[in-house]
């Protein structure tokens, strides 16, 4: 190894009397920690929730397109979905004036849950759509939408605290609100036209 003093074009620095370079090279041959039990338990339960669910969202593909036809139409449950998310969207952003201690906690979880209902309808309509439009290229499409889930996860988190710091609480639920409202009446336009 090179001393410091054998580089005349490097700049000189004052070295601490322990040694970093052995320092460095000792944390980097250390092997990696085990898992504690308790870390290893983690692991496994948020390991469990994410296959859980995402198996859940996944085992619609094979038989739910037909069971959507013979019920309401999806495009009307996709609207419907869309509206209540929305709404419900705008409603959080209003949270913040509800008295603070339990009453606001319950408010918070009546509106996210209705918020769940409806993003599921229109998140369910849009897959049996999609099944149903594209039922040769399901999973390529599927697969290309799921790009948008994702710029969507990866987009919010940045531009929702963004809003927040910028105006306050209720500007980020009220804009993305609104956006998701503008959108029912597109699809209102839309989804008629092609035999939804």
């Amino acid at each position: 190894m090179l001393k410091m003093d054998q580089h005349p074009d490097l700049p000189t620095t004052e070295m601490s009397d322990n040694n970093t370079d052995n320092n460095i090279t000792a944390e980097s041959t250390d092997p990696p920690q085990r898992f504690t039990r308790k870390e290893m338990l983690t692991l496994i339960s948020m390991a469990s929730v994410n296959f859980g669910s995402m198996i859940c969202y996944s085992i619609l593909g094979p038989f739910f397109p037909t069971e959507v036809s013979s019920r309401k139409p999806a495009s009307f449950m996709l609207i419907a979905g869309l509206f209540v998310s929305s709404c419900c969207t705008i409603i959080f952003g209003f949270l913040d004036r509800a008295p603070a201690g339990p009453i606001f906690i319950s408010l918070c979880f009546i509106v996210r849950s209705l918020d769940a209902v409806g993003f599921g309808a229109a998140m369910t309509s849009a897959f049996a759509m999609t099944a149903k439009i594209f039922p040769n290229n399901v999973a390529t499409v599927l697969g290309s939408l799921e790009i948008f889930t994702g710029l969507g996860l990866i987009l919010g988190p940045p531009l929702g605290g963004w809003l927040y710091q910028s105006f306050g609480y209720e500007v980020p639920f009220l804009s993305l609100g609104c956006l998701l409202l503008i959108m029912v009446p597109f699809n209102i336009y839309v989804l008629p036209s092609i035999g939804m």
